[in-house]
């Protein structure tokens, strides 16, 4: 039986349509054969086992670093912080010194550690598979650390933030609400903004 080929589609468009998809922000570093710094910006890194515990991501064929992922035996996945998009950008241009004045000590899988994570996911190299015009790299976490942090996000090619619904103390600090009785009662300023709110969805 004969397959149907598949309907030639847009690149722009399907990568505007992922684009729909809000992923984390993450460098990934490594060593290469000289003892060198090597790291980049991706957004392709995703969970794949809790035992053993395993996460991917994955690389353009392209990158004049693949060579040395390729080769690497162990590599660290850094979940970037809400504060850290300069960070971000710097490591997603090319073959520029992206450690230049950064005080860098490895972590206990021997990548180069980033400071100001929101959280850091230490790798032994396992896998590659290619994935179309991609390598796919698997790694076993072998050590990890999380901090207390807001992550940075991504969607449609712009950074963003995660807004959290607000709790009673969060209205409480920005004078929206007050204790009374059982509960809160909000304030004047916050009888204000509520009349605003209400005008603009009735427009």
């Amino acid at each position: 039986m004969a397959v149907a080929p598949l309907a030639m589609f847009d690149p722009q468009a399907f990568r505007s349509a992922l684009g729909s998809f809000v992923t984390g922000v993450t460098i990934v570093t490594t060593r290469d054969a000289d003892g060198r710094p090597v790291g980049l910006t991706a957004n392709s890194f995703n969970s794949v086992s809790l035992d053993p515990p395993m996460v991917l991501w994955s690389l353009s064929l392209h990158s004049g670093s693949l060579p040395v992922f390729r080769e690497a035996q162990s590599w660290a996945v850094h979940v970037l912080a809400a504060d850290q998009q300069a960070m971000s950008d710097r490591f997603a241009q090319p073959g520029n010194d992206k450690f230049a004045g950064l005080d860098v000590v490895d972590g206990p899988e021997g990548a180069p550690m980033l400071a100001g994570y929101a959280a850091r996911f230490g790798c032994r190299a396992r896998f590659e598979y290619e994935g179309g015009d991609h390598a796919i790299f698997l790694g076993e976490v072998v050590e990890f650390e999380r901090r207390d942090a807001e992550p940075l996000i991504y969607h449609s090619g712009r950074y963003g933030r995660l807004m959290r619904a607000p709790t009673g103390e969060d209205l409480e600090h920005e004078g929206l609400a007050e204790k009374s009785g059982e509960g809160l009662a909000l304030t004047e300023r916050g009888l204000e903004l509520l009349r605003a709110l209400e005008g603009i969805a009735k427009r």
